[in-house]
């Protein structure tokens, strides 16, 4: 039995300046389209694996199939007229982890990639495209749901072909990749640095919970674990505040991004999200330190400052770009300077509009933004009568012209 519901949208699109971002997409929770079946509130019954139909107040939060208010956004990608958005289960009721929209949908529900018959993902935080047309991601294979953390399949790193919309590789992670039952929580980004062809790729998945860096090489089919103290996060930064909620989470190793290619190798730029200091490594030592060890080829390249605690980042011909959660903003710094506060410069901030910066992303001369105001969701105090998740983007010139990034 399906039953439709009338369209009631907790979203809009919006063309809204925010100092240098544009809002793209805007939600008050999210809505699913699943094959014409429509839920945009939480439905009067749930949908069972034999498609029986039971009525929600039947049933226990774990037996739903959807419940709107625990539905946050994390991560997303951009590849041409389509943005992925992707919904972790660290809460019970969500339908659908990966999803996607058009951008010229004219209402932003989502919609599963790459159809509803796609059931075999978990949980992913965020996905990127490479310049061959794939999708990567990493399936944790973990339901977070607090108090019921469960490990449904061993984390994974998922390949999808965009011009086919069919799944090319689903490669498991070693058990020497792990360092316990906390670490799949912690696989929340992927980097991929495609080289000389598409088979010669190699990604860098971030490890937030047990402070580690994995490698993986598509043409050898394998992986390792690297280790090393800029891995860690840094005690002195935690405490910093968002939405009016004190954050002392104790995240790592949270994002990675590549310089430009310089002969066969890059620099690989990373940074744990409870630290203000930004490192370096060269992405050969990543891909050659199959014992785990980089040999001291880390290069601490300087400091933020203060409040300048950041989750994703991303780099656009010298300069980067930082999603800085500490002051509901994006930093930039251009790398041919010295790291010092001084040449850091806060290029756009809303107290609205970019509290929480979950993911963030240069695509061409533009830096997209999602944001989803995760500190309210996780105290328990996210409005749903209010927007509280976006998506955002704004033109590199126009951010940084007139500043030190320039």
């Amino acid at each position: 039995m399906k039953r439709y519901i009338s369209i009631l949208l907790f979203c809009s699109i919006l063309k809204v300046n925010s100092h240098g971002m544009n809002v793209v997409f805007s939600w008050k929770q999210i809505s699913y389209n699943f094959d014409g079946v429509l839920y945009t509130k939480n439905s009067d019954y749930d949908r069972t694996v034999d498609d029986n139909v039971h009525f929600a107040d039947e049933l226990l939060e774990a037996e739903k199939f959807f419940i709107q208010y625990n539905n946050v956004p994390i991560g997303f990608e951009v590849y041409r007229d389509t943005v992925f958005v992707t919904i972790p289960r660290r809460r019970h009721g969500i339908p659908s982890t990966l999803n996607y929209i058009k951008l010229s949908d004219p209402s932003p529900v989502l919609r599963p990639y790459p159809n509803v018959a796609s059931r075999n993902l978990v949980s992913v935080y965020r996905p990127r495209v490479d310049e061959c047309g794939r999708l990567w991601m990493v399936d944790t294979g973990l339901l977070e749901v607090p108090g019921e953390r469960k490990q449904i399949q061993p984390p994974a790193i998922v390949l999808y072909d965009l011009n086919s919309k069919s799944q090319i590789l689903r490669y498991q992670l070693k058990p020497t990749d792990l360092v316990d039952e906390r670490t799949p929580g912690g696989l929340t980004s992927i980097t991929v640095d495609v080289g000389a062809s598409c088979s010669d790729t190699y990604a860098y998945i971030t490890d937030l919970a047990t402070n580690g860096l994995i490698v993986f090489s598509l043409k050898e089919r394998d992986s390792w674990r690297i280790q090393d103290d800029s891995l860690r996060l840094d005690e002195g930064a935690m405490n910093f505040t968002v939405a009016g909620h004190v954050i002392n989470w104790r995240d790592g190793l949270f994002s990675i991004t590549l310089s430009n290619r310089d002969a066969t190798n890059r620099t690989a730029f990373f940074h744990p999200l409870v630290s203000t200091q930004e490192f370096s490594i060269d992405t050969s030592m990543l891909k050659s330190s199959k014992q785990g060890n980089v040999n001291g080829q880390v290069r601490l390249l300087g400091t933020r400052g203060p409040l300048t605690q950041s989750g994703s980042h991303d780099y656009h011909d010298g300069v980067l770009f930082f999603a800085n959660v500490a002051q509901d903003g994006i930093l930039c710094w251009n790398t041919r300077k010295p790291l010092t506060p001084e040449n850091v410069v806060l290029v756009a901030q809303d107290h609205e509009k970019l509290v929480y910066i979950s993911d963030l992303k240069v695509k061409a001369d533009e830096v997209w933004v999602l944001v989803n105001q995760i500190p309210r969701f996780v105290y328990g105090t996210l409005d749903p009568t209010k927007n509280n998740f976006y998506i955002l983007k704004g033109r590199v010139q126009d951010l940084i012209k007139n500043t030190k990034c320039a």
